[in-house]
């Protein structure tokens, strides 16, 4: 039996009721509910209903797939040298013990953080912890899996007997801000260690939790202390509850908590009221719109109801409003309705963890090939660039065009703290750096997916080995690559014995003329999918040859990126390190950036602009295949115009080598 049945069995015991899978349909694109582009909706009185939807795709057991190449090499790093692995030893609101020997209660509050907030360190070390769990695991170092399993032993042992776990003390459980939000921040750590692992006790707690939550909450009983939206991301965990056991009692209630937050927080980004209104632009905290845009995605698909449909369409044409060239969005830390101009807009590393996230579950859900588009673009660019390539610090704010990092806003007309590297940003807040440690595990998951009728999915590309079992034959599947720094994947696989299923590959929409290879298969194309079908023998391969273009991105201040494959390219700004601050463990501090040259006026010719700008993409000497984003293995060269009007030779690199000082968009000549 493998660890995804056991999970599946262990979840069926535990759920008070089983039911069947979601009714089958064809692997749509798209929302139940009006176009995205249709007028407003206002009228839910008769909550209208449609036949509901399956997902286009499921997702796999978490630990299925398996980094390989630079991608488990970053994650390792990360754990042994930079602050993901060290974040409890850097700052003490990742080491507060809050849900087990430091709960809140009327006697002792839990406020040692820089806002004094009882549940902020809840966030800081559950979401750090589950960061942790997940590369550990996912990367199988030994040392981190040992801390992981012992910290999981360690917060199981405070469970209460009805089954709570949180960061409150009896007498203020589920009285406060934020009890769902630490819970959730837990539970997504448990319930990670339960798929990774197999564990029973993890899985038997998470399951106990989340029933204590609905015996007091729900429709007739308490309701949530509304106030906090984090709180609204429990409905994650009912996601993926309802994913393993199939109890409708998990759908249900988080279509319950997700109508009463519309209700008493009326005016916040995802209401349904204010995703009904497709105008209505978005004003609130980044991090919390881009979270919490996932409950009316699922429950639009899960329900069918066309109301949710078109509010979670809606959602994702308001996105594209915020989204800067880079991949992430307005979050500066409120998006109050400003355009992502690439200069002078900020992004918050919370608000881009969140938004990956997102996209990928709208993947999964959608199948929209161009999501998968997005998504790569996200991680191997705004992600790679707000954080140094050793893992050691990343910035909280962010923008695409970085000019200045001095701990002032980028027009300096104020001072902005989170302007600066810092592998804690303690003196703001915890929260960027213990979710920067999800972005990578949460790639890696989405790497590949099944489809509901049978066959495996190649939705994310990137080095990894996927363990599965298709049509009940034990499969290893191993993707040979060094995308996105190279054009060429290979897929290699290993079946117990021969069987015949699908693979299919999402074929990016940057890619002209996509070649795919396998001897003996059925290779056809099916919407912006390449599906390849045969019986499936030992060492059988399939050879995938992108073919990108340099393109053009166009920023909203009539400025210019160049885009080729899935990486953005920037011209670095030289620069020197200001140290403000250091910490106790040695290789860590936070940091402004001080330009060494003053950055030069280029513009792009547009006498080339049909050919990429007459820039050409060279592979780089001289880099480690395994470290790509130290020295760049892939660089644009070619020209740009100077103010005089002359002609300077210009070498771009990925905006992952640039994380520093950097230009990523530019006028046209």
């Amino acid at each position: 039996m493998n660890r995804r049945d056991t999970l599946k069995i262990i979840a069926g015991a535990w759920a008070s009721l089983l039911a069947n899978a979601a009714v089958a349909s064809e692997p749509g694109i798209g929302f139940p509910g009006r176009p995205a582009d249709s007028a407003p909706c206002t009228d839910v009185s008769d909550r209208p209903r449609s036949q509901k939807n399956a997902p286009a795709f499921e997702w796999l057991t978490l630990g299925d797939v398996k980094p390989a190449g630079w991608i488990k090499e970053q994650m390792t790093r990360d754990l042994q040298q930079g602050y993901a692995g060290k974040l409890g030893k850097l700052c003490h609101e990742a080491s507060s013990d809050i849900f087990v020997t430091n709960r809140n209660s009327l006697a002792r509050q839990n406020t040692s953080n820089q806002d004094g907030v009882n549940w902020w360190n809840g966030e800081t070390e559950g979401v750090w912890r589950s960061g942790h769990i997940m590369m550990a695991y996912l990367s199988e170092d030994p040392e981190s899996m040992r801390e992981a399993e012992a910290w999981v032993r360690h917060v199981l042992t405070s469970q209460d007997a009805d089954g709570y776990l949180g960061a409150f003390a009896p007498d203020l459980r589920y009285k406060r801000l934020g009890e769902l939000w630490t819970q959730s921040c837990l539970l997504t750590g448990l319930l990670a260690y339960a798929e990774l692992t197999g564990s029973k006790d993890a899985m038997q707690a998470v399951i106990r939790s989340s029933e204590c939550t609905m015996a007091v909450l729900g429709p007739g009983k308490a309701e949530p202390p509304w106030g906090e939206d984090h709180d609204l991301v429990y409905a994650d965990i009912l996601e993926r509850l309802h994913d393993l056991t199939g109890d409708p009692k998990y759908l249900d209630f988080a279509l319950w908590l997700y109508e009463s937050w519309s209700t008493h927080r009326k005016t916040s980004d995802n209401s349904l009221s204010s995703l009904l209104n497709r105008k209505a632009g978005w004003v609130d905290h980044g991090a919390h719109t881009y979270e919490t845009m996932r409950a009316p995605l699922w429950l639009s698909i899960a329900t069918g109801r066309l109301d949710l449909g078109t509010a979670s369409r809606n959602s994702f044409a308001k996105l594209d409003r915020y989204t800067s060239p880079g991949g992430s969005a307005v979050s500066q830390e409120l998006i109050l309705d400003q355009s992502p101009d690439p200069t002078l807009s900020e992004y918050e590393y919370c608000a881009t963890k969140q938004i990956q996230f997102t996209l990928e579950s709208a993947l999964q859900k959608t199948g929209n090939a161009a999501l998968g588009d997005r998504v790569e673009r996200i991680w191997f660019n705004a992600a790679q660039g707000s954080r140094l390539a050793n893992g050691s610090a990343i910035t909280y704010l962010t923008e695409d065009n970085r000019l200045t990092c001095n701990g002032r806003k980028p027009d300096g007309s104020a001072i902005e703290k989170r302007n600066k590297f810092s592998p804690t940003h303690q003196d703001v807040a915890v929260c960027c750096n213990p979710a920067s440690t999800h972005v990578a595990a949460l790639y890696v998951r989405g790497m590949w997916m099944s489809h509901p009728e049978g066959g495996l999915a190649a939705m994310l590309y990137g080095p990894c080995k996927l363990s599965t079992v298709v049509e009940r034959v034990p499969i290893t599947l191993e993707e040979r690559t060094n995308y996105p720094f190279e054009n060429q994947v290979q897929i290699v696989v290993r079946p117990e014995k021969e069987v015949r299923f699908p693979i299919f590959l999402r074929d990016p929409g940057w890619s002209k003329s996509t070649m795919v290879q396998c001897e003996g298969a059925q290779v056809v194309r099916q919407g912006d999918y390449i599906v390849v079908t045969k019986s499936w023998k030992a060492d059988d391969q399939i050879h995938i040859d992108f073919v990108p273009v340099i393109q053009e991105i166009e920023a909203v201040n009539g400025e210019f990126a160049l885009q080729y494959g899935p990486l953005i390219f920037a011209r670095a700004i030289p620069s020197a390190a200001k140290v403000v601050r250091t910490y106790p463990l040695q290789g860590f501090e936070d940091s402004y950036l001080i330009p060494i040259d003053e950055p030069a006026d280029l513009s792009l010719c547009a006498s080339t602009r049909w050919q990429g700008f007459g820039f050409t993409a060279m592979q780089a000497k001289g880099g480690d295949p395994l470290r790509p984003f130290d020295d760049a293995l892939l660089k644009l060269e070619g020209s740009m115009t100077g103010k005089d009007g002359n002609s300077v030779k210009v070498s771009l690199v990925p905006m992952g080598n640039a994380p520093g000082l950097r230009r990523v968009t530019f006028p046209v000549a």
